[in-house]
């Protein structure tokens, strides 16, 4: 599949430490062959219905949302886990549907 990264996406990245960063964008190149693999789920909050990849090891817990667009994986944006489900967090990602 072919991968998007929306501008907002990028910029969630560059907030992160480089080290983090690489681990995270790895972590995306994966949904390229597997979109829907064992991390992911849909994710129905707050009227936003979208998908979520659960990153855990000893350095991440984040959340990278995105959605499927034919045949497209569009990044929508990268969270840490505690700040993922906030609502600010949420409508930021809804705007860069």
């Amino acid at each position: 599949m072919k991968l998007e990264i929306r501008e907002g996406a990028v910029e969630d990245l560059k907030e992160m430490d480089r080290q983090v960063q690489k681990q995270v964008r790895d972590e995306i190149e994966g949904l390229r062959d597997n979109p829907l693999g064992e991390y992911t789920s849909l994710l129905n909050k707050q009227g936003l219905e979208i998908f979520r990849l659960k990153l855990k090891n000893s350095e991440l817990d984040h959340r990278v949302f995105f959605d499927l667009n034919g045949d497209k994986v569009v990044i929508l944006g990268v969270e840490h886990r505690d700040n993922a489900y906030t609502q600010e967090s949420i409508e930021k990602i809804k705007s860069r549907k």
